[in-house]
């Protein structure tokens, strides 16, 4: 059974699991909370909505489903790369937690209240461990799902083909990539701030939206190969810059690699090899002519890496 295949059907029983939890939950608490339920609850926590309890579990139901559906029909798409399995375990992870840690909130609020407006307050404060949680469910998907390597062609050992470049021949390769989870957290964050916001508290909300912001800006990438070397800018605004002289570098590779056999996510330097990891999978992999190794994940490496031996081999003839 190939990853692709483990990983579509561990997809599919964790959603399963998860609808049979947020029925089994409601099954269990059905003669101690009143119908209809308190499903909405006002600035000062105080219930200020209701809802048939049959309904609210049927909009539970359907959030989760939805979410699930969209992330397992990605994930039959893109399941072929090790970044494709782990954006779809992030999205299921973080789903999940929402859906049942809103769903608890609300029910443990309604427990033994013999009418809704009778419901237990429920402050904004309250709602910060479930965002909190979910982004550690999303973390922890991505984590799961980051396993095995892409789907490769057979006999495909990551040396690249030799490119000849004309006498005089000028050519450069620009490439990019984008972590679709950066871009989900960094969002997640700005909007999570809002809560604290409502809250009057400042410092909480100005913080999660700094964070925010920062690992947003961060969030993609752009590599560029010419005859100065190979640099690598980061954001919208290509800042900051990393640069490596075509004079550092022995030969040019592509390598899938997982952030941890790298030191993790984002900017990362070990004693034999730097990187800069924004997704698993495969990797511009320059042997430095110090003998370190340096990582940079990118869209389709192949070319970059043909062009840089070229170089190389053009700047070694003069």
């Amino acid at each position: 059974m190939t990853y692709r295949t483990r990983f579509l059907a561990a997809s599919g029983l964790w959603a399963v699991a998860v609808t049979a939890v947020l029925l089994a939950g409601a099954l269990a608490v059905r003669d101690r909370v009143p119908d209809p339920v308190a499903s909405h609850w006002g600035f000062s926590g105080a219930p200020d909505g209701s809802m048939p309890f049959t309904g609210l579990l049927a909009v539970e139901l359907i959030t989760w489903l939805v979410i699930a559906l969209v992330a397992v029909a990605t994930a039959v798409r893109g399941a072929q790369r090790r970044a494709g399995r782990a954006t779809t375990a992030a999205v299921l992870g973080a789903g999940a937690v929402f859906v049942v840690g809103m769903s608890a909130l609300t029910t443990w609020a309604n427990l033994d209240a013999a009418d809704w407006r009778q419901a237990s307050p429920l402050p904004v404060w309250q709602v910060l461990p479930v965002l909190a949680g979910a982004a550690l469910g999303g973390w922890l998907g991505w984590w799961a799902g980051n396993r095995g390597p892409d789907a490769r062609p057979e006999g495909d050992d990551g040396e690249v083909a030799e490119l000849v470049l004309k006498p005089g021949q000028r050519a450069v390769w620009v490439s990019s990539v984008r972590s679709r989870t950066m871009l989900v957290i960094g969002g997640a964050a700005v909007l999570s701030s809002v809560v604290p916001l409502l809250a009057q508290a400042w410092v909480a909300a100005v913080v999660s939206a700094l964070a925010g912001v920062v690992v947003f800006a961060l969030s993609s990438a752009r590599v560029q190969v010419d005859e100065r070397g190979v640099h690598t800018s980061f954001g919208p605004l290509r800042w900051p810059v990393r640069r490596i002289r075509l004079e550092q570098i022995d030969r040019a590779r592509v390598e899938t690699r997982r952030a941890l056999e790298v030191g993790g996510w984002g900017y990362r330097v070990l004693p034999n090899s730097t990187a800069i990891m924004l997704r698993g999978g495969e990797c511009l992999a320059l042997r430095l002519t110090s003998g370190r190794d340096f990582y940079i994940s990118v869209d389709h490496p192949e070319r970059g890496a043909e062009l840089v031996n070229a170089l190389i081999t053009e700047r070694s003839a003069l």
